[in-house]
């Protein structure tokens, strides 16, 4: 599951780690949330990177309203038979970058968050789908995502029973490589990084409301001083 996460490497980090070539400075962000603008990394015309700014939450390119709940996660056991996105796991794959995630567990009556991240400190990414939504008569433009995630099986299920899956950095031209139809078994045998190359802390209630996005969300949970913002 994933449901928060961030983004704080500087461009210079991003354009090295997966070999854009950006300039504009990109901000901080240490809450990022569904229906919130993103950054994503996916194929261009020309067969070179690009990096775009999307909706996080699919919409279905035939589905006809919008809708209030958004398609944040896709299943990695049925991402391919689910026609919300069945189109987009064969041509409209992406690279989510990230510093971490967020997961909850109730903790004395506390939903108390953990922040997630690589054990290396680098910028890493999550395996993303996108497309293009135009609305019930053609009059919108569109792109959402959505982030694929699998059943974790070692000490992380503490914390969830299911995990976002990263991409290995070796991996990263493959999985933006479009496929129609998909090869057999191309993500049951993909290059995905193992839960193991992740560590997690108790970090501040902060991070609980989506309207708070300061680096204060990555304090210790110490700081909280049993203050909550609700």
């Amino acid at each position: 599951m994933c449901g928060r996460y961030i983004l704080t490497s500087p461009i210079d980090m991003l354009r090295s780690m997966f070999d854009l070539d950006v300039l504009h400075a990109i901000p901080p962000r240490y809450n990022i949330a569904p229906r919130q603008p993103v950054l994503v990394i996916r194929q261009g015309e020309q067969g070179t990177k690009e990096l775009a700014a999307v909706e996080w939450g699919l919409v279905p390119e035939w589905k006809k309203e919008k809708g209030d709940k958004p398609l944040i996660n896709a299943r990695i056991e049925t991402v391919i038979e689910k026609p919300s996105f069945r189109s987009s796991i064969k041509r409209r794959r992406c690279l989510v970058p990230m510093n971490g995630w967020y997961e909850w567990k109730l903790e004395h009556g506390i939903r108390r968050p953990y922040w997630i991240k690589p054990t290396n400190g680098e910028v890493a990414a999550f395996a993303g789908i996108w497309t293009v939504w135009h609305g019930p008569a053609g009059e919108f433009w569109l792109e959402t995502m959505a982030i694929l995630t699998a059943p974790t099986s070692g000490s992380m299920k503490s914390l969830h029973h299911r995990r976002p899956l990263v991409v290995a950095k070796g991996a990263y031209n493959r999985w933006l490589e479009p496929h129609d139809p998909l090869p057999r078994g191309f993500l049951d045998s993909f290059d995905w990084v193992l839960e193991h190359a992740f560590e997690w802390q108790k970090v501040s209630l902060k991070v609980n409301s989506v309207h708070y996005e300061g680096a204060g969300c990555l304090q210790p949970a110490e700081d909280d001083r049993q203050t909550t913002l609700f």
